[in-house]
């Protein structure tokens, strides 16, 4: 009996054990269903903060990450959204790719998408994979239309603004910009559209001044807590502002401004300020403060990146340091600031190249499908045509075989335009004669054959003199008269081996093959004197334009392009300061004093 007792007891001891196991496991599973019913709040509101207040969006994001696993299709497909989007923000572009992808790609919420390949778009702009890029733009063009909600469409239209405007699509840009303000969705107002538009204007040097709309619309970001974009704004108005002789007037705006910037954690725009408070205090003698935004837009760049700031900043720093004296010094930053001179130029040509080739490709498919439906038509025909009489067929046949060779000619038309559109790229558009990038190429190419065949060659550099006078004075349209003007002048006096290029603004390289330093300083005098005795223009006769010569050879310099380079660029510095329209042979000794490639020099 007591046995029996002792094994009820037992018995009755692991029911209750047990009952309390499952009540426990039954309290963590709501608990956990507690916690995901309230992930989509949580994703919701990070959504809602990710601009105004990045630290509680990442937080938020962190919250939900232990859950990840648990989430349904909807929540996770908004989950990798958000996340790529904080990548994105933070400059860790390979993993803010692969997170949006997974969205653009796989999504089955359209407007999830559209919202993913908007940030993908500006993802790719960003990382310089322009050639994804657009081809994402076209993607994101295309289901636009399907996608009612407003706000999403609205940041959509912006980042397809920002992308063609880098690309130098300035109408496309200014059209979705003037989109976006013209009919905002609720909660937001004209600041993005407007921004947008002041930076196509801007970069398309279409601003002549500030409207007081975009005034009025830094104040509505300012209310709506959009500091990022009024910011940007401001340093639009600052380049503005150093580019029409004001930079006090830059100096003000951004000194009331930078402080707040830094909190953002927006390490671009921030680049931008620096950059130019840093032209701006150099215009104002003011060394200390040139110097130290100078440093600060290059520390403040993204690495490996040459962007417009971190360009800029070496330009103030080279030429703070020439100012001051130091050679050395300044000789790095000069070095440093052509590297990112040529990146950044090379950028540009770039996103040109790439919108180009997406283009085309777009063309070209849409081509081939139509000649897919071409032939579907044609079997459909064919099948009819059995069923008539041989003439009526042969007919239909012919007029076919018309309409298939004008398919295959249009095929080879687009061939066509695509190898012109590569030759173009190698072009000035203004002068015809070869572009920075392609005189190089074929500079180098010219040299090591020279190396080889042990024979020297002379490097003529020249630049018009007071030519931004002329600007200033006759407007643009003459200026650019003026150039082309000069540029045939020179052509006439080349042979036909000669190397001719623009390097930017006013500034001529001419590479002359097998030439001795006597005949490259003769050549060099027959070209300025031919330049001086012709009119700048025939509408303005009285506007008479001379330029200053230097001359760099390989007896001195060596086979190397950069070398030669910058000792006839010091010549040409030499012969500025020997008041102008002269030639200057270069000497190995002027190295240190070179200012290749500054800006407004003439």
């Amino acid at each position: 009996m007591r046995w029996n007792t002792r094994r009820w007891v037992a018995v009755l001891l692991a029911v209750f054990m047990a009952s309390g196991t499952l009540r426990a496991a039954d309290d963590a599973q709501d608990a956990t269903a507690a916690q995901l019913s309230g992930i989509t709040d949580k994703l919701n509101e990070a959504d809602a903060v990710k601009i105004r207040d990045f630290g509680r969006y990442s937080r938020l994001l962190d919250e939900v990450e232990p859950f990840e696993s648990k989430l349904d299709d909807e929540q996770r497909a908004m989950f990798h959204f958000l996340r790529g989007w904080r990548a994105t923000w933070v400059g860790d572009y390979e993993n803010a790719k692969v997170e949006l992808e997974k969205v653009a790609d796989q999504s089955v919420n359209s407007l999830l998408r559209l919202r993913a390949l908007s940030t993908l778009v500006n993802l790719l702009g960003v990382g310089h994979r322009y050639e994804d890029a657009f081809k994402r733009l076209n993607e994101l063009q295309e289901l636009m239309p399907s996608v009612r909600d407003r706000k999403a469409r609205f940041q959509a239209m912006g980042e397809a603004s920002q992308l063609l405007s880098s690309a130098g699509q300035f109408e496309q840009a200014e059209a979705y910009a003037k989109d976006m303000m013209a009919e905002p969705p609720p909660g937001e107002t004209v600041c993005k559209g407007a921004q947008h538009l002041l930076r196509a204007r801007r970069e398309a040097n279409r601003l002549d001044t500030i409207d007081p709309m975009f005034l009025d619309a830094i104040e509505q970001c300012e209310a709506r807590g959009d500091d990022v974009f009024a910011d940007s704004m401001r340093a639009d108005i600052a380049a503005f502002y150093l580019s029409h002789g004001q930079p006090e007037e830059a100096v003000k705006l951004l000194t009331e401004h930078r402080d707040n910037l830094r909190t953002l954690n927006y390490s671009q725009l921030l680049g931008e300020f620096d950059s130019h408070l840093a032209q701006a205090y150099l215009a104002l003698g003011d060394l200390s403060n040139a110097r130290r935004f100078g440093l600060s837009a290059v520390a403040g760049a993204i690495r490996d990146e040459f962007t417009d700031p971190r360009r800029t900043g070496y330009l103030v720093l080279y030429q703070v340091e020439q100012r001051l004296g130091h050679a050395q010094q300044a000789l790095t930053f000069h070095e440093q600031y052509m590297a990112a001179d040529k990146a950044y130029l090379d950028d540009i040509s770039a996103r040109s190249l790439a919108f180009q080739i997406v283009d085309q490709q777009l063309l070209a498919r849409k081509t081939e499908v139509d000649a897919l439906n071409k032939q579907n038509e044609i079997l459909r025909l064919s099948g009819v045509l059995d069923r008539k009489e041989v003439e009526t067929g042969r007919l239909y046949i012919f007029i076919l075989g018309l309409a298939l060779l004008a398919i295959v000619w249009l095929v080879l038309w687009l061939r066509r335009s695509q190898l012109r559109f590569m030759k173009l790229a190698r072009r000035d558009g203004l002068t015809g004669i070869c572009n920075r990038e392609h005189f190089v190429e074929q500079a180098e190419r010219v040299l090591a054959y020279g190396a080889r065949s042990d024979r020297g060659l002379c490097l003529i550099l020249f630049d018009l003199d007071h030519f931004k006078n002329v600007n200033d004075t006759y407007g643009h349209a003459v200026g650019d008269e003026v150039l082309k003007r000069a540029v045939d002048v020179c052509r006439r006096s080349l042979h036909a081996c000669d190397v001719f290029g623009r390097l930017g603004g006013e500034e001529f390289a001419v590479l002359l093959p097998d030439c001795s330093p006597a005949q490259a300083r003769a050549r060099a005098e027959q070209l300025r004197l031919s330049i001086a005795a012709t009119a700048a223009t025939p509408s303005r006769p009285e506007l008479l334009v001379t330029a200053s010569f230097g001359v760099g050879s390989t007896l001195q310099c060596g086979y190397e392009l950069h070398r030669l380079l910058v000792v006839a660029d010091a010549a040409l510095y030499r012969g500025k300061r020997a008041g102008r329209n002269c030639v200057f042979m270069g000497d190995t000794g002027d190295i240190p004093d070179s200012p290749y490639l500054t800006e407004a020099r003439g």
